[in-house]
């Protein structure tokens, strides 16, 4: 990996043309985005591959307007996690090509299968879960349950054994909702994974975030919550290699911010 830290922090996405005079400065250019957001933090979470078929073309440019500073988490697309039909398998092996470049240029970080809440602990689910990890065996996966059924040591035997990582989710204190602020996630394997999405609770399930899929993380975390963040990164980097830590919370340019703050914190 590209960098000189064991903690990688950034954000989910980059391309918000809102973070113009937030994060970004009033005059840049959309287009010099990237190269921007690469002088100032050292990993990034892709989420565009979540909802389009990346390409090797396409993550390769990433790489170049990079300039190789960013160490690459790329979210797994929906026909692997949330529209699983029976050509997941040429889905996968499709994504798999896609984001082997990077791998070959030793900035993979992660591939992060977010897996919805309506994905219940089931046999088949399990099943399914098992055979995944395997298509992608080399490479760095770390796994999002968004439903607090899946958090039972048992599954997180299997996802160590397995070499996958699981991702403590910081999110409001919902019904189902693995909560990562009582639920403590353990950190195992080589790496650590922690997304932060708010704690919007009002939003999590309302007609707006129906309309607006954003409006669920339009959340501006506090200095004070932001350092209870502290303990908990510095714990996970004693227990492994790599931590990475992103801020999904990305309306209003709030993501950045927070992810800055508690750069300096760190």
């Amino acid at each position: 990996m590209k960098t000189d830290s064991a903690i990688l922090i950034g954000t989910s996405g980059y391309d918000y043309p809102e973070w113009k005079g937030v994060f970004y400065p009033e005059d840049l250019k959309r287009k010099d985005f990237l190269s921007f957001y690469a002088t100032q933090f050292n990993a990034l979470e892709l989420n565009s591959t979540f909802y389009n078929m990346p390409t090797a073309e396409k993550m390769l440019s990433f790489y170049e307007r990079s300039e190789g500073k960013l160490n690459f988490s790329i979210k797994a697309n929906r026909l692997l996690t949330h529209e699983i039909g029976t050509q997941w398998q040429t889905a996968t092996d499709d994504f798999i090509k896609a984001v082997s470049p990077l791998s070959d240029k030793g900035v993979l970080s992660a591939v992060l299968f977010q897996l919805p809440q309506s994905f219940h602990y089931t046999d088949n689910n399990r099943i399914y879960l098992a055979k995944l990890i395997q298509k992608f065996e080399g490479f760095p996966v770390v796994v999002e349950f968004r439903h607090r059924e899946w958090l039972k040591e048992s599954v997180f035997e299997g996802l160590e054994k397995r070499n996958a990582g699981i991702v403590f989710c910081d999110m409001p204190r919902l019904k189902n909702l693995p909560d990562g602020q009582t639920a403590k996630t353990p950190f195992f394997g080589s790496s650590a994974y922690i997304r932060l999405h708010g704690r919007n609770a009002d939003a999590w399930y309302s007609d707006n975030n129906r309309n607006n899929g954003s409006a669920r993380y339009c959340y501006d975390y506090s200095e004070q919550e932001l350092a209870s963040f502290v303990p908990i990164i510095q714990n996970a980097a004693a227990k492994v290699k790599k931590v990475h830590v992103f801020f999904n919370n990305h309306p209003d340019g709030n993501g950045a911010k927070n992810a800055q703050k508690l750069k300096e914190m760190l």
